[in-house]
């Protein structure tokens, strides 16, 4: 089960337990929309187009309404967003192309990344490896 959870605006999105929260609250939202809200996050920036979702939500040989299944899907996202499809936040139709998610997620893995300028890494390399960050070419002094 993925301890995965993503944050954006006032939203959590806790993989995990398949649960939306807004505020700390849990949002209703069906399991199809569920999983596309997933799989659009999860592929942010990218487009993806009707038949990336078809297939990955219904696989090749499922016979439903598609359009319609993706449609009711990308309108309950949206009812349960609170986003607007003229000026979105969070869910964009790309008109021709598919749709993508364009909200600033936060993971809870972010928090644990330091980041480091390439100068502070190198120093940090040749101090591990026992060079002198000051004197390239010879042994670090003690």
């Amino acid at each position: 089960m993925s301890q995965k959870k993503v944050r954006f605006d006032q939203f959590e999105l806790d993989y995990g337990r398949f649960q939306l929260f807004r505020k700390g609250a849990p949002v209703r939202l069906e399991s199809l929309p569920m999983q596309l809200l997933m799989l659009l996050i999860d592929n942010q920036p990218n487009i993806l187009t009707r038949d990336q979702i078809a297939a990955q939500l219904w696989g090749k040989d499922f016979f439903v309404d598609i359009e319609q299944g993706i449609n009711t899907a990308i309108r309950k996202i949206r009812i349960a967003l609170d986003d607007d499809y003229v000026q979105p936040r969070f869910v964009r139709t790309v008109v021709g192309k598919g749709y993508c998610f364009v909200a600033e997620i936060a993971s809870d893995d972010d928090s644990e990344q330091v980041m480091f300028s390439a100068e502070e890494l190198g120093r940090a390399v040749m101090a591990a490896a026992g060079l002198d960050p000051n004197n390239p070419g010879g042994p670090r002094e003690s």
